[in-house]
C-alpha cells in the first residue's frame, strides 16, 4: 500500500514541476524539450542524441504539400501529407517534439490566414488555425511558457501574433511600428521579444506579458536577426544598408555595426563552432561572411553560391556546416567555420537551395532544393570527417524549409524528466502507443 501511495506521490510531484515550469516564470525553463529553428531558445539536441531514428519535415510549397523523410527507411519517404492551404512555407517544432506548425505564405496564391498543425505520431493534420493575420511567417517559441509569437508578411500588416501552441489556437496580437514583421526573436528569459521589419521599420522590443512595443532601435529594415547562443547579443542584418547591426540584449541597445562589402545584402545568420562564429549569408554577392563572435569583427568572406542563404551547423560537430545557395546554382557548399575555409560543393537535386536541418546526432541533414522537385540527404562521416550525399528524393516542386523530429512512443511529450527512458521507436496510434 506505502508503494501504491509513493508512486502517486511521486507522480504528483512530476506534474507539479511540470505545470510551474510550463507556467512560467522568471528563471524557470518550460520542461518539454525544444530542437526548433534556431531562432528559438533553448536548443536541447544534447538531449535528444540517444534517439536516433527521427525524421524530416519539408514542406513542398507548389505542390501543397508536406513531404515526410526517413533517411533510414527503404525509398526514404514516409508520407506525402496534402494540406488544404495553399504555399507551405516553414515548419516549427512546439517544445515537446509533437507538433509540427507550418506556416503558409501565400504569395497571393490562395490562402494566407492559417498555420496547418500536424500531428507527429500519425502524420495527419490535426488543426488549422485560422485567424486575420496575413502570411505568418518566422515564429519563435517562447523559453518559459506555452507560447508562439510569429510575424507576418502582409505589407499592410506589421503585428506580431501570440498562439497556443498546446491548444492549437491564435489568442491576440499586438502592433509594431513598421510594415512586414519578419523575425520575432525572444530573450531567454521570456520577458521580451525583438521585431525586425522587412518592409519599413526598424527593430522593435515587445514586452511579451505587457503585449507592448516599449523600445524602438534605429535599425532600418534590420528584418533578419538571431540571438547568440549564450543570449547576449542579438544579430540583425539590413539587406538594403549592407550592414549587421550587434544589439545588446540586456541594454536593448545597438553597440555595434559591422559593414558588409557594399552590394553583398547581408541577410539569414546561423552560429557555428560553439558559438563562436556568426555565419551570415550575403545574397547579392554569392558569399559568406564570417564574423569572430568574441572581438565582434568580420573575420572572412567565402565564395558560397548565388544568392547564398546562411549555413547550418552540424550540432555534433559544430565547427562542420551547410551553406545554401537560393538562387539558380545547384549545389550546397560545405564550410569548416573554425578554420574559415570552404571544403567543397555538393551537387543537389535542383536549384535554389534553400534550407537545411540536422538529426540532433548529426548523423543526417536534409536540405530543400526551392527551385526544384527534391530534397537532398546528407550524411555525415564522422571517422571521414566529411559530408556525404545520400540521395536526392523527388518528393515536389518547391521544397522549403526542414525541421527534424525523433521517433518516439508512450509519452505525449518529450520532457527533461521522460526523455531518457522513452522508446525510439514509430507511436502507432494519435495517443503516442508502442507497438509493444
Amino acid at each position: 500500500m506505502w508503494r501504491k501511495g509513493g508512486f502517486i506521490v511521486c507522480i504528483a510531484i512530476v506534474l507539479l514541476l511540470n505545470s510551474l515550469s510550463t507556467a512560467g516564470g522568471e528563471g524557470k525553463i518550460l520542461s518539454k524539450i525544444f530542437y526548433a529553428d534556431a531562432r528559438t531558445w533553448p536548443s536541447q539536441p544534447e538531449l535528444l542524441q540517444h534517439l536516433s531514428r527521427g525524421k524530416f519535415y519539408i514542406p513542398v510549397q507548389d505542390d501543397g504539400l508536406v513531404a515526410v523523410i526517413d533517411p533510414e527507411k527503404p525509398g526514404y519517404i514516409v508520407k506525402l501529407i496534402k494540406v488544404n492551404a495553399a504555399q507551405p512555407h516553414h515548419p516549427w517544432v512546439a517544445p515537446g517534439m509533437r507538433y509540427v506548425y507550418i506556416n503558409h505564405q501565400s504569395e497571393g496564391k490562395g490562402d494566407h490566414n492559417v498555420m496547418t498543425v500536424i500531428d507527429s505520431f500519425t502524420d495527419e493534420v490535426v488543426a488549422e488555425i485560422k485567424t486575420d493575420f496575413d502570411d505568418p511567417f518566422h515564429c519563435s517559441f517562447s523559453p518559459i511558457k506555452d507560447l508562439l509569437l510569429c510575424g507576418d508578411l502582409n505589407p499592410k500588416g506589421g503585428y506580431v501574433y501570440y498562439i497556443d501552441p498546446v491548444r492549437h489556437r491564435y489568442m491576440f496580437k499586438v502592433k509594431t511600428t513598421g510594415t512586414v514583421a519578419r523575425d520575432v526573436i525572444q530573450t531567454h528569459d521570456g520577458k521580451f521579444a525583438f521585431i525586425g521589419h522587412q518592409g519599413t521599420g526598424n527593430v522593435d522590443v515587445l514586452d511579451i506579458s505587457l503585449r507592448k512595443i516599449v523600445k524602438t532601435l534605429n535599425c532600418d529594415r534590420c528584418a533578419r536577426m538571431k540571438m547568440t547562443p549564450d543570449g547576449k547579443y542579438l544579430f540583425a542584418s539590413s539587406p538594403p544598408r549592407d550592414f549587421t547591426a550587434i544589439i545588446d540584449v540586456e541594454k536593448q541597445e545597438i553597440v555595434k555595426v559591422i559593414q558588409m562589402p557594399k552590394g553583398s545584402g547581408p541577410g539569414n545568420i546561423n552560429f557555428a563552432n560553439k558559438g563562436k562564429v556568426a555565419m551570415i549569408g550575403l545574397g547579392r554577392s554569392g558569399q559568406l561572411g564570417l564574423v569572430d563572435v568574441e572581438r565582434l569583427e568580420l573575420w572572412k568572406i567565402l565564395d558560397s553560391g548565388a544568392g547564398t542563404n546562411t549555413a547550418y551547423a552540424n550540432p555534433a560537430e559544430s565547427s562542420i556546416a551547410i551553406a545554401t545557395n537560393d538562387a539558380t546554382d545547384d549545389w550546397y557548399t560545405i564550410v569548416d567555420a573554425a578554420r574559415g575555409e570552404v571544403v567543397e560543393r555538393i551537387e543537389a537535386g535542383g536549384k535554389g537551395t534553400h534550407n537545411v536541418h540536422w538529426s540532433a546526432d548529426g548523423r543526417f541533414a536534409v536540405g530543400s532544393d526551392r527551385l526544384g522537385d527534391t530534397v537532398t540527404i546528407f550524411r555525415w562521416d564522422a571517422r571521414a570527417r566529411k559530408v556525404r550525399k545520400v540521395a536526392s528524393v523527388q518528393v515536389g516542386f518547391g521544397t522549403n524549409g526542414v525541421q527534424w523530429v525523433p521517433y518516439f512512443c508512450g509519452v505525449p511529450f518529450l520532457t527533461q524528466q521522460n526523455v531518457k527512458r522513452v522508446k525510439n521507436a514509430p507511436a502507432v496510434n494519435s495517443k503516442g502507443d508502442c507497438s509493444q
